[in-house]
This record gives structure tokens, sequence and C-alpha cells, in this order.
């Protein structure tokens, strides 16, 4: 792994505190002295021994061979036989011409570094290989990681976030052969109806644009590429695309100044190698003439080169361009040569353009000594790059750095940060209670009928319970399907409209702007939640009422963040970088926190994917063991859930497979899950006191010496209670029954002298939580707890015979119901008592637990409501007495001996265990948890199989957290 990407692993969102000085300082383009061992080893730099290759390559070439330097021909990155057109074209320009350089564009990193490679060793002197990676390799490569687009990476306003999306695009670059990256844009996009930059700029704010470009270019090039600032002397301002005509703006040097030129120079500060011109006309800058820049000595030579003292490698857009067509191919590379364009990129015709170069040359229009200047700028640049002792990619590379979990996490944290609210928080987010009623409106620019499939289907996995109706909008079909949207939002709990538009369609096309206006007439009123995919300034005509989510982008993390934003499992923080209307200036957004944990890849929580994958064979050999037919395991952190999965099946003969959404009967975890918290819920509203006597609250316990006895005390399981009695096997039969035998009970030691584990005491908990919120507790605890936290399928499960199919089996009981265990609670005692019981009764599945322990991690916050205070949480959680046991308040903590939370979980961690093989375990220090859930007494409870694996796991699990050094991640 690059240096550079290690810290990026722990920038997970909040999950730890990362001292960013340090790393950029060591990351800095100049560094206060040269280290004794260069950390960087690919830095862009120019040595002796560069300088000497270059003069001694330029010093045997030919005229012709520095006229063919100056050229750089485009190639195509896919699989070709070595005898197909493309193929003969691209090399036979390489080895017989002798072009300086190749130009790739989309292909496969497999197959674009193969091919790197065999033109470069055609080459007699090593290839600039140039990309455009924009948004990172993924931009052009299938496969490659695609980062977001610059508007998206400003959005976050961190500056460091541009660094290391730099660093990451180098990275597979190098790995892919590219050693000079065509980016980053640093135009401003001063002009809200510009069709070609939008979201390719970073803002329309000039500082703005500055810092990120300065940012880029400084984590390309400390990555090992040469960066090129593009386009000179800025197309933010344009309304025409120079891809298809020469756009001309008629400002002034002042306004130039002011705006345009911030931003390259910010890149000429950073050190960036090359900067790239514009086809764009200057009149007022360039004496009247309508030129594009490209092909204009005061724009270049004047402006570029001696104003801003430029003294990189200065490339032309695409030759190819209509922005650029004032000649032919032969008089337009003699003119931008003559401008002071060094490389010349993809002309229409190279061997024309190169006849013409030497033509110019022969009749003394181009000097040979002008020709010297900029052949040996381009070999200077391949050295500074380190083509002259390396011009292989290794092919082990691709596979090891191209889209690696590190570069991924970067790509989904970006999209995360960057992503922007506007409007009213209140209610964001829409619903994923079972039922739920979602109408998915697409509005799409072109007739592709399955643009939209991927958001959708993002959304319904994070939505499992509801019903989605979709409607789909083309500029095609918008009046045909304005009936079809009226209905579906009619009938809609929840409206989500995505909205897929670039400025050039949203602008430029009367049918797309239509079809979008038209849904969001429709929508005024519903409240409804839009995402815009593609150029924010859609949002400036969405109804007043929605909530408008803005990605600036529809690559796979933007889509991945928008679907969690709308599902409230993640925080949204991001403010338009640019100005989208009156009402909506640039620094627009409004925060909004998560309810729920979101799916990440470990490396995005600081924790090592490759292995945390070893669950899977710890799992595997546990079922084979015969520990238990079926569990289900949730690893999760602050607002990331890491890992969640089922694995075995629901009992050793059964073709039901145990996921994440299984159904496990929690046995003891019911004491915390339930019971506990509804106590702290109590006991922060004042209406609990735990030092009070329980007989003030449940009188009849007071008798046979347990009038003293606190509610702390049962807490803690130092109440003098007796730990267990076999209700079922002494006849009792009812709900009262049992509570009258505890009332009953004498205590068997001194309260508060030890500490003796006992049902009986969450079972008088469960007491008080009824007598003081006057509800049933399975009531209480649906209504607190589990709907506030959407723990839809979590509940207490009514007394009855029959198998619930939904529910993975416990024991084939032979000793008092005489069958197999299934959707019925597997302990007696809770069983008599109606299924309903303070020590046990609750069932549940890892994805519900999870967004309990969600809760936890994050101070008790769901959204932007404290469900328990950080206070309470402490107090609950913490050791009572440890020099005596491990209890704290409800919870149990990290024993010396042999803990189910193994060796890792620090001393602060508090958990607990269930019966029927379940258990839950923190780690407050590393801000972590572990869920395992198990029917281990299936068959039969006459198995502690279990016991091993959860150690196991717990230190599988902790081990896989990144130092602060990152160690634990393979270079």
């Amino acid at each position: 792994m690059h240096t550079c990407l290690r810290p990026l692993a722990r920038w997970g969102g909040p999950l730890v505190v990362v001292l960013l000085a340090g790393f950029l300082t060591g990351c800095s383009a100049d560094p206060p002295g040269v280290p004794e061992e260069d950390p960087f080893p690919h830095r862009i730099r120019l040595d002796r021994a560069g300088v000497a290759w270059a003069e001694s390559t330029l010093q045997h070439m030919s005229r012709e061979q520095k006229v063919s330097q100056l050229f750089a021909v485009p190639a195509p990155g896919t699989f070709g036989s070595t005898d197909s057109p493309e193929h003969r074209r691209v090399v036979e320009l390489v080895r017989d011409l002798q072009v300086g350089g190749v130009i790739f564009f989309q292909g496969t990193p497999h197959h674009q570094a193969a091919f790197a490679n065999e033109m470069q060793r055609e080459a007699p002197v090593p290839l600039l290989i140039s990309q455009d990676m924009e948004t990172g390799a993924g931009m052009r490569l299938t496969g490659a990681t695609r980062l977001p687009s610059a508007m998206a990476i400003a959005a976050t306003r961190d500056p460091d976030l541009a660094y290391l999306s730099g660093s990451a695009t180098a990275l597979e670059a190098r790995a892919v052969g590219v050693r000079h990256v065509l980016a980053p844009v640093a135009d401003v996009n001063a002009n809200a109806g510009n069709p070609v930059i939008d979201i390719r700029s970073f803002s329309d704010q000039p500082g703005l644009a500055a810092v990120m470009v300065d940012a880029f270019v400084r984590g390309l090039q400390d990555g090992g590429v040469l960066a090129t600032a593009k386009h000179f002397p800025g197309h933010g301002s344009t309304s025409r695309d120079s891809h298809f005509s020469m756009p001309v703006l008629t400002v002034d040097y002042a306004r130039i100044d002011s705006v345009d030129l911030v931003p390259f120079r910010a890149a000429v500060s950073a050190g960036a190698a090359s900067i790239m011109t514009a086809h764009v006309a200057f009149p007022n800058l360039d004496a009247g003439s309508r030129r594009p820049a490209t092909l204009s000595p005061p724009l270049v030579n004047g402006l570029l080169r001696d104003s801003l003292n430029f003294q990189g490698l200065i490339v032309s857009d695409a030759l190819n361009m209509a922005g650029v067509q004032q000649g032919t191919p032969g008089t337009i590379a003699v003119d931008a040569f003559r401008a002071g364009v060094d490389m010349l990129m993809m002309s229409t015709n190279v061997r024309a353009a190169r006849r013409a170069l030497l033509a110019a040359i022969e009749n003394g229009t181009i000097s040979e000594s002008e020709l010297d200047m900029r052949v040996r700028r381009i070999l200077r640049a391949k050295a500074s790059a380190g083509l002259h002792t390396q011009r292989f990619a290794p092919l082990d590379d691709v596979r090891r750095e191209v889209a690696n979990a590190d570069q991924r996490a970067l790509s989904a944290r970006v999209a995360r940060e960057g992503l922007t609210l506007l409007g009213d928080t209140a209610a964001a987010g829409i619903s994923d209670r079972p039922g739920t009623n979602v109408a998915f409106i697409a509005v799409s620019d072109r007739s592709d009928p399955e643009r939209h499939h991927p958001l959708r289907e993002m959304l319904r996995d994070r939505l499992p319970g509801a019903r989605m109706e979709t409607v789909l909008v083309t500029p095609g079909t918008a009046t045909s399907m304005q009936g079809a949207v009226r209905r579906a939002v009619r009938a809609a709990d929840d409206v989500v409209v995505a909205v897929y538009a670039t400025a050039s369609s949203w602008r430029y096309r009367r049918e797309t702007a239509g079809a979008i206006r038209q849904v969001f007439r429709e929508l005024q009123g519903q409240g409804a939640h839009i995402v815009v995919l593609g150029t924010p300034y859609v949002a400036s005509a969405a109804p007043s009422d929605a909530r408008v989510f803005l990605t600036y982008g529809d690559g796979p993390a933007e889509l991945r963040a928008a679907a969690d934003a709308v599902s409230r499992r993640a925080d949204v923080s991001g403010r338009t970088p640019v100005a989208l209307s009156v009402a909506l200036p640039v620094g627009s957004g409004q925060r909004l926190q998560a309810r729920y944990p979101r799916m990440v890849e470990a490396e995005e929580a600081a924790m090592v994917g490759a292995e945390l994958d070893r669950i899977e064979t710890l799992m595997a050999q546990a079922i084979a063991d015969r520990a238990f037919p079926g569990a289900a395991v949730a690893v999760g952190r602050p607002g990331a859930l890491v890992h969640t999965r089922g694995y075995g099946t629901y009992t050793y003969d059964s073709a039901t497979a145990v996921t994440e959404t299984s159904v496990f009967d929690l046995a003891s975890l019911t004491k915390v899950i339930a019971t506990t918290t509804a106590i702290m819920q109590l006991y922060e509203q004042g209406r609990l006191d735990l030092d009070r006597p329980v007989m003030h609250y449940v009188h009849d316990f007071g008798q046979n010496g347990k009038d003293s006895v606190t509610v702390r005390q049962l807490l803690t399981h130092t109440g003098g209670l007796i730990p267990f009695r076999p209700f079922y096997r002494q006849g009792i039969r009812s709900r009262g029954r049992v509570l009258q035998a505890i009332f009953d009970e004498e205590l068997v030691y001194e309260p508060g002298t030890e500490s003796r584990y006992s049902d009986f005491g969450p079972i008088i908990l469960a007491e008080i939580v009824e007598r003081v919120s006057g509800r049933g507790f399975a009531t209480y605890a649906r209504e607190e707890i589990f709907e506030p936290l959407g723990m839809w399928d979590t509940g207490f499960r009514a007394v009855g015979r029959g198998a619930r199919g939904d529910v993975v089996p416990t024991e084939a009981d032979r000793y008092f119901r005489y069958r197999l265990l299934q959707g019925e609670v597997h302990d007696e005692t809770a069983w008599i008592m109606g299924g309903v019981a303070g020590h046990a009764g609750l069932f549940s599945t890892v994805q519900d637990l999870s967004r309990f322990a969600n809760m936890i991690v994050r101070d008790g916050r769901i959204g932007d409501r404290q469900f328990l205070q950080p206070e309470t949480i402490e107090l609950f959680t913490t050791a009572v007495n440890p020099e005596q046991h491990s209890r704290a308040l409800g919870w149990d903590t990290k024993s010396p001996e042999r803990s189910s939370a193994g060796r890792y979980f620090g001393p602060s961690s508090f958990g607990h265990t269930g019966f029927t093989g379940t258990s839950i375990w923190f780690d407050p220090d590393e801000e972590l948890y572990l869920i395992l859930l198990s029917n281990r007494v299936y068959p039969s409870r006459r198995n502690s199989g279990h016991v091993p694996v959860r150690r196991a796991l717990a230190d599988l699990v902790h081990e896989t957290i990144m130092d602060p050094d990152h160690t634990h991640v393979a270079d």
C-alpha cells in the first residue's frame, strides 16, 4: 500500500480521532529538509541523474525524433489482437514514428497495463502515458475506483480529502502504466449554465477551488504521477462546449485575474507538473483575435509562461475537438507550438502535423533551439516521473493496488461527506417500518430503462419491509406518465424521486427540463425526498417543501451515499460549493444525523477486511464441530456496520439458511436489551430511584426480610436472592404464581456482600417497569425501546403451540413441553409467564441488535434524538465493585478470568450472554461492538461447544482493528 493512503483507512466517519496535521506534514510537497529515508519513493522530482538522462537522450536524437516527441496519440485500453487495425496503428506510431506519448481512453486495468508495457517495449524513448482521471482511474477503466466528482469533494470542505483523492488516483494510475494524469479541473464554474464543466469543477468560488486544486495536485504528485491543471486560462464561464464549437469569452484581464486564474496560480504554487490549455477564445486578452487559447502566444507564452512563471509542461487539450479546428492538422500543430504548447495531444493526423512542424523548422518559422527546449521539457517531465529508470508497470500491482479496500473506502467517504441536504430536516429520511408504501420515481434525461435500477435496489435492500412502486419518466414520456406519477404519489407514505440530469440536458434540452419540472409540480406539498444525481442546479426548481439530496454525480459511491442518507443510515454534512439560486447561496446545506448504522467496508471503519474475513472459517469450523447448527454475527463501530452475516442452517438437517434477518431467542440478553434499558430510561426521567427499596415500587416483594433490598442491588445481582428455581417442576403454571413464589422467597445471603447471578432480580425489575410506567412490560419495551430504535423484528412472543417458521429453533424439549421449540421462548419460567419476562423471552435479529448497539456506541444518540444520556450509559456499564465481582448495573463487565469477550477486549468492556448461545459485547475504548446469536441448545442444552467459539470470535474481531501505525495493513 502506498504510504500516503494508509491514514485514509482511519477515516470512516465519527469512529476515531486522527491527527491529520502530522500526516499532511509528512506528505507535504515542500518538506522541511530532506529526510534520511524518503517515505515517498515515487514523488515527482527531477534529480541530477534525471537531468543528465534528459540531456543525453536529447543529444542523441535526430530532428525527426525530436519532433515526434511532441505528439501524444490515443490508444484503447481494451483487449485487441496484435493484428487488429487499432493495435497496429498505435504500435506503428510508437515504434516507427517514435511519438512521445500515448493517451488511454476506455479500457480495463489489466488490458491497459499489459498494452502499456508492450508499447513501452516498442518505444526507443520511454513514453509519457496519459489518461483523463478526473474522478479516479474508474472514470476510464472498468473495475477501477471511481471517485466522486470534484464538486462532491469540495462539498466536504475538506482539502485533506482532495489530497487523498489525488493520492488514490496516482496509486491506480501507476499500477496501470499511467504517469501523466489529466486532472484536476482548475476551472471556476462561474456560469451556472456551463454545459461541459459543471460538477467537474470544484466550485464557483475561486478561493475554494484554489484550495482543492492545490491539495489534489499535491496528492497526485506525492503519489508519483504528473498532475495536469486544466483548462487554462479557464473554461468555467463558457456557455458552449469546446468539444463541439469554440466558446468566446469577452472578459477583461481584471475579471480573469480575480476569478479564473486563482486556481491556476494555486496549481503552479503547488508544483503542478503540467497545465492543459483550453480551446476557448479570449479576444480582449489576445489583441482582438478570436483564436482559441491553445493557439494564442499572448495567452500561453505570455500569460502562462511569463506572467504566472510556469516552468512545467504545457499540453494542449485534444486537437480533434471542434473548438480548435482553425486550419489543417499541420497548421494547428505549428500554431500551437508557436503559441507555447509543448505537447500536442491527439492530432487528427499525426504524420501530416509532424511534416508541417519539420517544414517550419526547415524554413526558419521554428528555431532548432526552440525545438530542443520543448523536447528537453518533455524528457525532463518523463524523468521526473521516473520513466528513465522504470518505464514498465508491474502487472502484480494491478490486482494489489486497483480498487482495493482502501480505495473503495476513500470513495465511499468522499461521497458520504460531500452529500448535501437542502430543505427542512424535520422528518427527513423515509421510514423503514414494515408495510410502508414508497413511491420511487426516476426522472432521467435519457431513455435508459435500467439507469435507475441500482439506486432502487439499494433502497430496497435498506427498506426490506417496504412496498415500493416504481415510475420511470424520460423526456419523451413526461406527459404520458403524469397520471402514473400522480397516482403513485397519492398512494405513498413516502416519496423518493431520483433525478438524473447533466448540466447540458438541464439547461439546453427543453424536453428534459420540462419533464423534471412536470414531476416537481406533482410533488408540491408532498414533502418528497429528491435525490439529484448530477448537476446540482436542478435543485433550484425543486418544490419548496422537498428535502433535496445533492450527490454531484451518479457513480456507485454516490448512489450508496444517497441510499444511506435517504434511509437515515449516514450523517449528512455537505455544503454546496456553488450558488444554486438566490435562496440557495454557496454554503447551503443542512446537517442530518443518522438513525441507523450503515454497511461499510472494513477499512472505512479502520479494520482490516482481509482479516475480518476469517470469521467465515471460524464459523464454518464451529458448525462442523456441532457447536451450533446456525448463527449470525454482527460487528460494528459508531455509525458503521462492518460485518453482518448468517451462518449455517436452522437445524443440522434443515435446508433453511440462517441470515442476518433470522430471528433468534435471545434468552438472557433480554435482561440488558429490554429490562436494563427500560430501567435506564425511568431513572433518567426521575421516576425511579436506584437506591430505594424495591418494595417502594412492588410492595409485596418486601416480604421475608427483603424489605431493604434496593433496585441497584437487583441490577447488580447482589440482592441476596437465590439464583434459580425450576418452577416448571413445581407445578407452577402462571405469571402470578411465579411472582408470588419470588415474593415468598427468603434471602440466601446478606444483600450487598456478594454477587450471585439470579433470574429473579430481572423478573422483579420488569414488574417495577410495569408499575411505574402503567404499561405492560412488552408494550413498554415496544413503544419506548424497539420502535424508536427501528427494531421492527424485536419483541416478545406469546406462548403457543406450533412451529414459527421465521424463528430459528432452539431445543428439542425433553423436559417440559416435549416438542421442538421454535417461535416460543426456550426458558421455562418465561414460558410459564406467558412469554414476557424481565430475564428472558425476547426475540430479535443481529440486524436489529446492531441498531441498539449503534445507539450505545454513539453515546446514546439515534439521529438527532438523545435516546439515552452518555452519563447514564457509563453509569450502568461500569463495574460497581470490581474487586468483588464483575457486575455493572444490569450489564456484566469483562472478568479477569476466561471471559466470553476474549483476551483483547479492553478493561472497560461490558456485555452479556444468553443461555441459548447469544452474546453482545462492547469495547468503549475502541468504539467496537460484537454480537453473536446462535442456537447452541439445539438439539440439546447439553452442549458447551459455543464457549470457545465466543472467545475466539472476540479475539479475531479485535485483532482486525488497525493500530495507529496501521501495521496490520499488508503492503
